[in-house]
């Protein structure tokens, strides 16, 4: 009965619809082993590689169906898209998605079949995990670790990152349930891990390097409203005076394009207003739009970019870009379509790698006695870990700005929030957070947060926040010891699965 083929279909579906409710906002972190263990125990009983890749595809669909569910706000409230047309594309979205996954657990199936098959699980788990970061630009959301904020797997964080929280659980899920089928001590060997995380949460990887006062500004600007051209000089004197009471703060932030004119057209106002803050001895930061001017190289080629100026300066390109966000795939062929694909976006091109962080002196008395490199992220980069570990290693700070108002008040912008709080964790640094409607926020190097706006809020908040000198062993070594290991894994499975079928 269990077995049966109507049976283990609804299954994954319902392991994969308990996924989401392991991450936040709910935290509720069990369920994540009860949908990692009904996954494990639905694939024992897959009968070939077509039936692992409809099943693990059954169980991705409803993990991320329910996961990114929040899509469908900015698709139909600020798409304009009708939802009898929305909710498909929904779920194209999340079906697309469940095909990585899908094919890794039908590649397990075809090569190894369920030879250690408990290990080769949590192999194959984060191997969906990994690519998803980087296939096809990439999108790192919904990975089993980032429910661990406050746990004690969370030692881990800082030595494997998400990555390897992820293959704990996936290992601890998979053993759990071969206990319960062949009692053996082996099994138990992943459940050591947990209290082991515990210990090392008391290890400080990174040390104190000085402390800076930071401040977040939070426009509340309605996303309907923000790029009406009308709307654009209110938007910039919000901001301004706003930010007027907070001078004197050695690092003030502005959300993602809270000013929605290109750079050099701002640049006389940013020139007046930022007179204002280096005399107050601050620097302000906003996330704006950048295009090339004629006579460059780039000419026309416009940027979703980063600027600081007043007592500080530099300038920062993004480098992960959103589909349909921030630039068009195909987009000849597709706009005009529907509405969504015709959203009020520049078209947006990628920046270099290896940016320079932006600089932002601490100046006391009228003397500069530090200066804080502060690397910055804008809106999902900061959800890319190895991306966020690289800025990292030439920071003192953490900064990401974003517009989660596209979201509502759905649990996006939530997720988004606590994928901030996990890269503290990775790299031993403090995180400041700005974004228009929330959740703007201060983040320590444990990733709790220090202080925070609520939401939907035209407010601002100030704090003392710390630098951190040093590297965690994740920003040194990255990936590469999970994937050395999942190699030594998959060859032992091999052996293994050759002598098995030698014998048989």
């Amino acid at each position: 009965m269990l077995t049966s083929s109507p049976f283990l279909p609804l299954a994954a579906l319902i392991s994969g619809g308990l996924f989401t409710f392991a991450l936040g906002p709910f935290f509720w972190w069990p369920l994540g082993l009860v949908s990692l263990a009904g996954l494990f125990w639905i694939l024992t009983q897959a009968r070939s590689t077509w039936h692992a890749f409809r099943l693990s595809w059954y169980f991705s669909f409803a993990q991320f169906g329910t996961g990114v569910s929040w899509v469908y706000v900015s698709i139909h409230d600020h798409g304009n898209t009708p939802s009898w047309l929305a909710i498909p594309m929904v779920a194209v979205f999340a079906g697309f998605l469940a095909l990585i996954p899908a094919f890794w657990f039908a590649l397990r199936q075809r090569l190894l079949q369920q030879s250690l098959g408990w290990l080769t699980f949590a192999a194959f788990w984060l191997l969906q995990e990994w690519s998803r970061s980087w296939f096809l630009t990439g999108f790192p959301w919904l990975f089993a670790g980032d429910a661990h904020l406050f746990t004690w797997l969370s030692g881990w964080a800082p030595i494997t990152g998400s990555y390897g929280i992820s293959l704990i659980l996936a290992l601890t899920a998979a053993s759990a349930i071969q206990i319960v089928r062949t009692p053996q001590a082996v099994y138990l060997l992943p459940f050591l891990l947990w209290p082991m995380g515990y210990g090392l949460q008391q290890i400080e990887w990174t040390q104190p390097a000085g402390k800076l006062t930071v401040a977040a500004v939070q426009g509340n600007v309605e996303q309907d409203d923000k790029w009406l051209p009308e709307q654009l000089f209110p938007t910039i004197n919000r901001y301004e005076q706003d930010t007027v009471p907070l001078l004197g703060t050695d690092l003030i932030l502005w959300p993602e394009t809270a000013i929605t004119m290109t750079l050099q057209r701002y640049q006389p106002y940013l020139e007046v207003f930022g007179d204002q803050a280096r005399q107050q001895g601050s620097t302000v930061i906003t996330g704006i739009p950048f295009r090339w001017p004629p006579g460059t190289e780039k000419a026309g080629r416009y940027h979703n970019s980063i600027v600081a100026f007043g007592a500080g300066d530099g300038l920062y390109h993004k480098q992960r870009l959103v589909p349909f966000g921030e630039y068009v795939p195909l987009a000849e062929l597709i706009q005009g379509w529907i509405p969504f694909f015709d959203l009020p976006v520049y078209g947006f091109s990628k920046g270099q790698p290896d940016q320079a962080p932006l600089k932002v002196p601490v100046i006391r008395d009228g003397e500069e006695t530090a200066l804080v490199l502060a690397a910055p992220f804008i809106c999902y980069e900061i959800a890319y870990p190895d991306l966020v570990l690289q800025g990292a290693k030439n920071a003192d700070i953490l900064l990401t700005i974003s517009n989660d108002a596209w979201f509502g008040n759905s649990i996006g912008p939530k997720q988004h929030m606590a994928l901030a709080q996990m890269r503290a964790l990775e790299t031993g640094r403090w995180v400041l957070r700005s974004t228009n409607t929330g959740i703007s926020a201060l983040v320590n190097h444990h990733g709790e947060i220090v202080d925070r706006i609520p939401v939907r809020q035209r407010t601002s908040f100030t704090a003392t926040a710390e630098r951190r000198s040093g590297s965690t062993p994740y920003m040194i070594l990255g990936i590469r010891p999970l994937l050395l290991l999942i190699l030594i894994i998959l060859m032992a499975a091999a052996w293994v699965h050759i002598g098995e079928r030698l014998r048989g």
